[in-house]
């Protein structure tokens, strides 16, 4: 009977030592859960003093609840709202994923332009090579600019179906304005890139690739904020020279946020243009191309990305001989999917005109605005598109989707056109390299004017526009961390509209 006692004693005590640990338990897991869950953490705090207050009878029970009510409503609430918005805050930019780095990398700067970067997904198809002294000028060119063709590796982010590059006629048609109504219906995307043999010369090939997106797009926040940085269209690209005698590339251009980058392969410039890093390549000719999701600007890929590229991008080759792999509209890394190649002779077929207005649903042109190039024989003027036609964008804007004889660096000596129209003075200006400005062959003034360069040479009269600002000071301090401060800005922004709404609305 004594045993039966004490063990029943020890049973007890046992039970109840486990019932006061997991009242401490729960006490914790209490505190834990109003910390988790703030606005209740906040309430709960606001009302710690009144009544401690309380039970010291300093207070009755009315005036203690006011005085918790007074606390919460100056103190804890506006904690809590703040709380609230910094969680979706963080919450929004999980969502929104990656966003677009505009640090200028250099394998130069960094030491480490001798190493090779590695190889990322099956190689580019072997191209079937095509002999120059037995084929015409078409195919032969129509070779080179396959040989020649890019490794795009493109970032993506919140918007994936945006920053994958296809084809402006991707919907069958060249009337940009239904472009993003009609996306949907062809995903998965077959990417497509523009590109051409542009010019060649006495001593070098010049090779345009232009990266056509559906939309250029931002932050949700920035978008709030300002209207200059999204619009409807968007075309990047690229310029490679190939010297003649060696069938490398030399040197190549990147069209970088309205500015010109140079890369080659010693580091060194006597032009105008600094360099911006090494020339790196798959295959000894398919150069490795970096393309920004969001504002898509293009540069080239260096060693030092080699991190960065294992997330949020799609590695795309030119399909060749090969099968179409489509693209993933999503944040999925992609190492195998391929693209199409076309040229631009269905631009070169608009650059004339018609141009219809700035946001005419209607319209079908292809080009909103002019360039003025020069006259002809009679004094008549002769003009070219300048923008993208489009509907969603700033009017009066420069920050607009452009054709690549609009790409204009305002900071440099090369008027608008030339860069395209006359790569090689483009790169003897900004590379200071001496190169032979003899055309054997132009595209873009054959296709548009239908005349050789010789003939239009001395009718044209480019614009030159000359920005006095830094360069390079609207880039610095862009990109990767999204500053916070602007979702305040943001904040304050529209409540002020709300509150003139409601004054409106109320006849004050």
């Amino acid at each position: 009977m004594r045993f039966y006692r004490q063990a029943k004693f020890q049973a007890c005590g046992i039970c109840q030592g486990v019932l006061i640990e997991m009242t401490r338990r729960q006490r914790w897991l209490r505190h834990i859960s109003r910390i988790i869950l703030f606005p209740w953490f906040f309430a709960y705090l606001a009302g710690v003093l009144p009544r401690w207050l309380l039970r010291r009878g300093v207070l009755r029970r009315p005036w203690a609840r006011f005085f918790h009510f007074c606390i919460y409503l100056t103190i804890c609430l506006p904690l809590t709202l703040l709380c609230l918005v910094e969680v979706v805050i963080s919450l929004n930019e999980q969502l929104l994923g990656e966003q677009p780095s505009y640090r200028l990398q250099s394998d130069y700067t960094a030491g480490l332009a001798h190493m090779s970067f590695p190889q990322m997904g099956p190689p580019t198809v072997d191209i079937e090579p095509v002999d120059k002294g037995t084929s015409d000028r078409e195919t032969y060119h129509r070779y080179l600019m396959e040989l020649y063709a890019p490794v795009i590796f493109q970032k993506v982010s919140h918007h994936p179906e945006w920053d994958i590059p296809v084809f402006l006629d991707f919907d069958g048609t060249m009337n940009p304005r239904d472009n993003i109504a009609n996306e949907p219906k062809y995903r998965p995307f077959i990417a497509g890139l523009h590109g051409e043999v542009t010019a060649e010369t006495e001593d070098a090939y010049y090779l345009t690739y232009s990266l056509y997106h559906i939309k250029d797009y931002d932050h949700p926040v920035r978008e709030v904020l300002s209207s200059w940085t999204f619009h409807d269209n968007d075309n990047e690209g690229l310029h490679i020279r190939v010297d003649k005698n060696t069938m490398r590339i030399t040197e190549v251009e990147t069209w970088f946020h309205n500015r010109f980058l140079l890369y080659n392969l010693t580091g060194k410039s006597t032009g105008t243009e600094p360099v911006h890093g090494t020339i790196h390549v798959e295959k000894d000719t398919h150069l490795l191309v970096y393309g920004q999701p969001q504002g898509h600007g293009v540069r080239l890929v260096q060693y030092t990305d080699r991190e960065t590229m294992k997330k949020n991008v799609k590695i795309i080759r030119f399909v060749g001989s090969g099968k179409d792999v489509p693209i993933k509209p999503d944040h999925s890394f992609q190492d195998n999917a391929t693209y199409r190649l076309k040229n631009f002779d269905s631009w070169y077929e608009q650059a004339q005109g018609p141009f219809d207005q700035d946001g005419d649903p209607h319209g079908d042109s292809l080009f909103a605005h002019t360039i003025p190039v020069g006259r002809d024989e009679t004094g008549k003027p002769l003009f070219i598109g300048r923008f993208i036609s489009g509907l969603d964008y700033r009017i009066g804007s420069w920050s607009r989707p452009k054709p690549m004889w609009s790409w204009d660096d305002g900071w440099d000596q090369i008027p608008i056109a030339v860069w395209h129209f006359l790569p090689s003075f483009s790169f003897s200006s900004h590379a200071g390299i001496q190169v032979s400005h003899k055309y054997l062959y132009n595209r873009p003034i054959e296709k548009i004017f239908h005349r050789k360069v010789e003939e239009m040479g001395p009718l044209f009269r480019f614009e030159s526009a000359r920005r006095k600002d830094q360069k390079w000071a609207g880039l610095q301090g862009r990109g990767d961390e999204f500053d916070r401060n602007l979702y305040w800005i943001a904040i304050n922004r529209a409540l002020k509209v709300y509150v003139n709404y409601v004054f409106r609305a109320w006849g004050w």
